[in-house]
């Protein structure tokens, strides 16, 4: 299917928190997950459908993908693209944020 992947400022903006809070322990780890992250956005451009849709979520286009049990990677397929909305932690409250 191969869609074209835009990622929002926000998204970039949770992946610049990420990235600095896992460096402040483990550089190499924090370049590592960015690593993923990006690695995981050409996979969901293949197979957009990958990520799960949540029914206590408000937005039903929402699909949410998980990346190293720790991170959600929040996105929808629009047209043809997919639109990465946000970078989150499984610390955060995912649903509260999203809702």
């Amino acid at each position: 299917m191969n869609k074209n992947v835009l990622i929002t400022q926000i998204a970039k903006n949770d992946i610049l928190e990420i990235a600095e809070y896992i460096a402040k322990d483990n550089k190499r780890s924090s370049v590592s997950i960015v690593e993923n992250f990006y690695r995981t956005f050409d996979l969901l451009s293949d197979f957009p459908e990958a990520g799960s849709t949540k029914n206590n979520l408000r937005d039903k286009t929402i699909r949410i993908y998980t990346v190293r049990k720790n991170f959600a990677i929040v996105y929808r397929i629009v047209d043809n693209h997919i639109e990465i909305l946000r970078v989150l932690t499984r610390y955060q409250n995912i649903l509260a944020i999203l809702n």
